[in-house]
């Protein structure tokens, strides 16, 4: 079916259309315009010839003048309704041309025309720029490619060809586009425990309320959620590419930042360009991880991952997810089948839970320091973490489900020196993985029951960093090697989503983290060493529970302006640790309420 036919036919009639109003308009006016005895005549005078001693016409003159203008009154007025009528005729047309637009997006990429794919990457322009809703009521059945690259999210902000009146603000080079997105956001915190961390929440380190700031509550308000975006959109032949950065405002903080400017930091949230053809697509740069679930197919595009409805920025407890730099290819099998494999950005994790022998230098771990040593780019890495993920979406009638499932490899790598051998140095090496299951179940209309579970041996960075992905230890004697031992780790989501009209949204959501024991005698110091022994700081977390209520409302939308929302949420979080001292609470627990307003670009 050919996109430009009907297209052509539609700008013929609104062609026509404006002709046919700018002849008639003068008509029209003088038509509509109410005939007084004067106008009366003043026609009749110009109708008698120029002559000084020319009888003045009949009555009956008169009225045949009055009545000849009657009659072109008559006929503009049917005019005018033959313009109502083409009127009418140009928008079932605008309507027929929006229906093979996407039709021609839902036809795979070999078999679109050169219009057909310019019109198919127009109507993707605004997929990335999509709000927080991420809610979907049906996946996209789609042939080929991811279906955010071949449909946008029919809740996203935008989601509508760059060609439409409610685009987005595209610049065109030729063939290709720019287009920018993102939001302004205004965010009220309130947390029942001073926990310190900002926007994002820090579930592993929640103080007990038997400490200073346990005692204290914090109020605070931020910007920093606050969101700016560019896309670029090219297509060759069957070939589409398009690159894409993402950037927020939760980067760095200084100790000042709050003083006197509120030096909220510039943070690289995503940038990455993807180059899709036929059933295949290839991503190369910082995305979400491939480990990161899916609310339909195996996509990178916000609208079709699940990170929940959350304001928090570390999003809900358990949640297994990584913006991190990758190189991912994806095949689609089919209208429902996808299969991706990426080889993403390693890091040897622990935190600062953890208890190392006296003799082994940390350096080979990421403790999560903000000074670099033990961290960053200063931690080693024997090769990639490798994930792959396997996705199907299925539908019954208005129902539609999503199931993937995903598998992790990641390494650890950690070095015994001459000097602490009294021999050759030792490397010790252990593969680390993990699996994870998730559904996405539509269970009426308008309601999605989403569950996630993931249980890895070392993957414990996944699920937020909250826990480590293995300790050390060092059996027998001082000269004795270093060995990695693995934690177990795992955690699960359970979330309801309803979408209760136009304009509201409701989420429901309940989490669970966990992370096992590991740990040793060390020779040098005949203390314990590891995660979670007796006598362990209270840092050494056992679970990590929360849950969340979170609204989403769209006070107002207008094509091409764009839309104001409302979102809140609320949520429950404990702790409870491996070993507390005597005496001391059990676990730590918060009460964290967001209330935001944000205006989302068009």
């Amino acid at each position: 079916m050919c996109v430009a036919v009907p297209r052509s036919r539609a700008e013929s009639l609104e062609t026509d259309l404006v002709k046919r109003q700018l002849l008639g308009l003068p008509l029209l006016l003088a038509a509509l315009t109410p005939i007084s005895p004067a106008q009366s005549a003043l026609a009749k005078d110009a109708a008698e010839p120029a002559t000084a001693t020319a009888p003045r016409t009949t009555t009956s003159t008169d009225e045949s003048l009055v009545t000849a203008l009657e009659q072109v009154q008559d006929l503009i007025r049917t005019q005018s309704q033959q313009i109502e009528t083409l009127r009418q005729e140009v928008d079932r047309q605008h309507l027929e041309i929006e229906q093979l637009r996407r039709e021609a997006i839902l036809k795979p990429a070999h078999e679109q025309s050169a219009d057909e794919q310019q019109l198919a990457a127009a109507a993707t322009a605004a997929q990335l720029n999509a709000g927080i809703t991420t809610f979907r009521s049906s996946p996209v059945e789609s042939p080929v490619l991811s279906s955010a690259i071949l449909k946008p999210a029919a809740d996203s902000p935008q989601v509508t060809t760059s060609q439409s009146a409610d685009s987005p603000l595209s610049i065109h080079f030729g063939k290709a586009s720019l287009t920018p997105g993102g939001w302004v956001d205004f965010t009220a915190i309130y947390r029942s425990t001073d926990v310190g961390s900002g926007l994002g929440t820090s579930f592993s380190s929640i103080p007990f309320n038997n400490t200073v700031t346990g005692g204290l509550s914090e109020t605070r308000f931020t910007a920093q959620g606050s969101r700016v975006s560019l896309r670029a959109d090219e297509t060759f032949g069957a070939t589409r590419v398009f690159g894409y950065a993402e950037a927020d405002f939760n980067g760095y903080l200084p100790s000042n930042a709050y003083v006197s400017t509120n030096a909220d930091s510039l943070r690289l949230r995503v940038y990455f360009t993807d180059v899709a053809r036929g059933r295949w697509e290839v991503l190369g740069g910082q995305s979400w991880s491939l480990l990161t679930p899916n609310r339909v197919g195996v996509s990178p595009f916000l609208s079709e991952i699940y990170n929940t409805l959350h304001l928090d920025s570390n999003y809900q407890v358990g949640l297994t997810y990584a913006r991190q730099t990758q190189l991912r290819a994806v095949a689609h099998l089919s209208r429902s089948v996808a299969l991706g494999l990426s080889a993403e950005n390693p890091e040897q994790f622990t935190g600062g839970a953890a208890t190392f022998p006296a003799l082994f230098s940390t350096s080979e771990s990421d403790l999560g320091s903000s000074t670099g040593a033990g961290g960053a780019t200063s931690t080693p890495t024997l090769h990639p973490d490798i994930i792959a993920k396997l996705s199907a979406d299925a539908g019954w009638g208005d129902r539609k489900w999503h199931f993937e499932t995903s598998g992790l490899l990641t390494p650890v790598a950690i070095i015994t020196p001459a000097s602490i051998t009294k021999a050759s140095a030792a490397k010790d090496i252990r593969e680390g993985g993990g699996v994870s299951g998730v559904a996405n179940l539509g269970v009426a209309k308008n309601l999605h029951l989403i569950l996630t579970g993931f249980w890895s041996d070392g993957g414990g960075r996944y699920i937020g960093g909250l826990g480590p992905g293995f300790v050390v230890e060092q059996r027998g004697s001082k000269t004795a090697p270093f060995l990695a031992q693995l934690v177990h780790s795992g955690s699960g989501i359970a979330a309801a989503e309803w979408q209760a009209n136009r304009v509201n949204m409701v989420s429901l959501t309940f989490s669970q983290a966990y992370f096992a024991r590991a740990f040793s005698i060390d020779p040098s110091s005949g203390g314990m060493v590891g995660y979670g022994f007796k006598g362990s700081a209270n840092s050494n977390n056992r679970t990590l529970q929360e849950g969340t209520v979170a609204t989403q409302t769209t006070l107002w939308k207008q094509p091409g302006y764009g839309s104001v929302q409302v979102i809140t949420q609320s949520s429950y979080i404990t702790r409870t640790p491996w070993y507390v001292a005597p005496g001391t609470p059990k676990d730590a627990h918060v009460f964290a309420g967001y209330a935001n307003l944000r205006y989302v670009l068009p």
